[in-house]
């Protein structure tokens, strides 16, 4: 089973699957398997076990969790990008008339921290916005933020190039939720309230406007836009012919056959969320 040219020493610490001489790498454990590797050029933010969101240090590896349960994820791994939201603070932002924002330091915000809430409140009348970026081209971005009723549930959108791009109708809760919403326009980009609901109030925290269809994890700023390098994983001490499995956070796998493999591999993903890869010598 080990005419394929695997490497005794490096396989010395990878788990072996039932079977066919398999080798599982799980990512599920808080630590890489040993041949793999990561570098990113960048801190980066990921959730723990508790929930909490942190940020990590550059070339550190992220081991997800789910945010709700605490349940790992894996190995996160995304592409680099940059949260063009030039400040987490809303207070700074241009606003309506009827908008106010406050900040909110003793409530507990969704990175399980305080200090990163404000409350939003829009009065029973018009210009009732909060404007989160402006964009001169038409690429496709995605906007999101956390949200979570200040009191009774409330209704509220987000919008590309104001009424133009506007997204469906988001309710805030009693929990923090992450809502985003997608368009390739130019011009303003923030929030605003619920067609023909005024006096919307709600619990914001965490905007973010990146390039793309859809949110990635959090990137911190403060006083401009601030880039996350991409998550960059290698393998190393197998080569050979293999069948690959990958197994993803939410469960899914998909398996690709024959795949060569040498120092320095590394599957394409469907996911950012990778919790195993198994590799059985291809027959």
């Amino acid at each position: 089973m080990l005419g394929f040219g695997l490497n005794m020493t490096a396989l010395a610490g990878r788990r072996r699957g039932a079977g066919s001489g398999a080798i599982v790498l799980d990512f599920t454990t808080g630590a890489l398997p040993t041949g793999v590797s990561l570098t990113r050029a960048s801190a980066a933010t990921v959730v723990t076990a508790t929930g909490q969101r942190v940020s990590v240090p550059a070339n550190a590896p992220r081991f997800d969790h789910d945010p709700m349960t605490g349940t790992p994820l894996g190995l996160l791994l995304e592409a680099g990008v940059t949260n063009f939201v030039t400040s987490a603070d809303f207070r700074t932002h241009q606003k309506g008339n009827n908008t106010t924002v406050q900040a909110m330091p003793a409530v507990t915000g969704p990175d399980g921290q305080t200090g990163s809430v404000y409350r939003m409140s829009h009065a029973a009348q018009g210009s009732t916005y909060l404007k989160l970026g402006q964009f001169s081209g038409t690429d496709a971005k995605a906007i999101s933020l956390w949200v979570k009723a200040m009191g009774a549930n409330a209704d509220f959108q987000l919008y590309a190039d104001g009424s133009a791009g506007i997204s469906p109708v988001f309710t805030a809760t009693d929990v923090w939720t992450r809502v985003s919403h997608s368009a390739a326009r130019a011009g303003q980009w923030g929030l605003n309230n619920g067609p023909d609901t005024y006096g919307t109030d709600i619990l914001i925290a965490l905007p973010q406007i990146e390039f793309g269809l859809t949110p990635s994890s959090y990137i911190p700023t403060s006083s401009g836009g601030v880039a996350r390098a991409p998550d960059i994983a290698r393998l190393d001490g197998i080569n050979g012919l293999f069948d690959v499995t990958l197994r993803y956070g939410s469960g899914v796998q998909e398996t690709r056959v024959a795949q060569t493999i040498s120092d320095g591999w590394w599957p394409t993903l469907s996911a950012v969320h990778l919790a195993q890869i198994t590799l059985r010598p291809a027959v």
